[in-house]
């Protein structure tokens, strides 16, 4: 089968995650993309990852490939609980993975996809245009980030999101406003404090949320009343780690449990690295900001503060998915996408209303359910997704034995 056949777009885990399992199938493919590059250099040096270790996995078509195989076939210190896991551990993880699984990956920019005949036809950056007859997005969150309208109006130099920035020493010595709860904002902060800036949170909320305490302090009973999923750990995430189940929601509880489920929040162990650490206005909201001088002037409403000087503002607000933001997506192929609140509607393979074109990652999530906005996500639709596309492929030729076989395995067991 030609690799012309299928097309993954992003190599990050969801990308190299799905080639794996094509491959395992025998299904030639081809996956472009620039490796991780969202984890690489839109995340902070000395970040850890939210997720416990035996949450960070990425989905493979066969055991022996999680974090935890990797710590130990390089002599690496691991345990499933109680982690975090580094940032750059985990590049490390995923870079084995996929010279493990993924040995064909070509750093490829793509710059259009027009339907075409029986497929879609693709244009890249640096290579020549391609023909293919079914179509993987897996291009991540960065197309998404979000910067408020109070803050839009800054310019450049003086407000970023918080996917912005690899390295934060270049804020030493000065006062920076991060605006969010989230767990980007939280560490953002943290990490700036360490660094030698004067860090500031500024939360809409009347305190921040921590989430369960450390693993280590909870009792066995504890343990019990908390069931441990790829996602998270308690009776209420094996319902949002099913995307089956979230799918029986209504479309407007879907809308909201998508974007809302194991929402803006820290990790236990970050928690130590604010509290008592850095300046936290809970309860504020900003109105309006504009440059004064060599920064910026906050506006805002709250208990304690109505107005905040500073000399750069990061905005930790977050991603909200919005298929226009998509630009190689001809207009013609977004007008024959059906969508919810900017979210593809998918089907539980995660294909689009355009035949063969599939959306994986956060932009999944309002179809089937919250887990798609993390790595977890990874293990309820790479297997789904490897299976549908041999299944599109089987009427234009020739499909392998094994993917023929594995589409008659129930896909819980794939």
């Amino acid at each position: 089968m030609s690799g012309d056949d299928v097309l993954i777009i992003g190599a990050g885990p969801y990308g190299v995650s799905i080639s794996a399992h094509l491959s395992a199938l025998g299904i030639g493919h081809r996956i472009v993309g620039r490796p991780m590059d969202t984890w690489r250099t839109h995340m902070p040096v000395g970040m850890n990852l939210k997720s416990e270790p035996y949450a960070s996995a990425i989905a493979s078509p066969g055991p022996g490939y999680d974090v935890g195989a990797y710590s130990r076939q390089n002599q690496l210190a691991y345990v499933d609980r109680v982690g975090p896991v580094s940032i750059e551990r985990f590049i490390d993880y995923a870079d084995w993975y996929t010279e493990q699984l993924v040995p064909d990956l070509r750093d490829l920019t793509v710059t259009s996809i027009e339907p075409a005949d029986r497929g879609f036809r693709v244009g890249f950056a640096d290579a020549d245009a391609l023909s293919v007859k079914q179509v993987v997005v897996a291009t991540g969150i960065l197309p998404h980030a979000t910067i408020p309208d109070e803050l839009s109006g800054l310019p450049a130099e003086l407000v970023s999101h918080s996917a912005d920035h690899h390295t934060l020493g270049r804020f030493r010595g000065q006062r920076v406003a991060v605006v969010g709860a989230g767990q980007s904002a939280l560490e953002t902060a943290a990490l700036l404090h360490e660094a030698g800036a004067e860090a500031l949170l500024v939360v809409r909320r009347p305190g921040v949320i921590w989430l369960d305490p450390n693993p280590e302090t909870i009792s066995r009973l504890g343990h019990i009343k908390r069931p441990v999923t790829q996602l998270c750990e308690g009776w209420h995430c094996a319902f949002w780690n099913s995307p089956s189940a979230f799918r029986l929601l209504p479309e407007n509880v879907r809308i909201t449990k998508a974007r809302t489920v194991l929402g803006p929040a820290g990790a236990w162990w970050l928690k130590d690295r604010v509290e008592g650490q850095l300046e936290v206005l809970t309860g504020h909201r900003v109105l309006t900001a504009r440059p004064e001088g060599n920064g910026v002037h906050l506006v805002l409403e709250g208990p304690s503060r109505s107005t905040l000087d500073v000399d750069h503002v990061i905005a930790g607000t977050g991603f909200r998915i919005d298929l226009a933001r998509l630009t190689f997506l001809s207009e013609t192929l977004r007008a024959k996408l059906t969508t919810l609140s900017g979210y593809p509607v998918l089907s539980r393979a995660a294909e689009s209303t355009v035949p063969g074109m599939y959306f994986v990652g956060a932009p999944a999530a309002v179809s089937l359910g919250p887990s798609m906005r993390f790595i977890a996500g990874t293990h309820n639709v790479a297997s789904q997704v490897a299976r549908a596309v041999a299944r599109g492929l089987r009427a234009a030729g020739k499909v392998p034995a094994e993917a023929e076989a594995a589409d008659r395995i129930p896909a819980e067991r794939l």
